[in-house]
């Protein structure tokens, strides 16, 4: 197994994007705590919930159209 001064050797000689790449996955491996996998499962459930709720029909769709509309008339009413 390489040491973690040989693996930081290597990575330096990677560019600027795989080394960007590395550094949010490393930070992200250390966010791992079990607070953070139930917020996954939770989110998992959520998506699942809505889902079913369009296929079941018992939610009113909104048009991306419509949303963007509203979205910029609250924008305006707060200046």
């Amino acid at each position: 197994m390489a040491t973690v001064d040989e693996v930081l050797t290597d990575a330096m000689r990677l560019s600027r994007e795989e080394r960007a790449r590395i550094a949010h996955e490393l930070l992200l491996s250390l966010d791992e705590s079990a607070e953070a996998q139930d917020a996954e499962e939770d989110w998992t459930r959520e998506l699942a919930n809505r889902a079913q709720e369009v296929i079941d029909g018992t939610v009113e769709l909104v048009s991306f159209e419509e949303v963007k509309k509203q979205m910029e008339e609250r924008a305006r009413r707060r200046r």
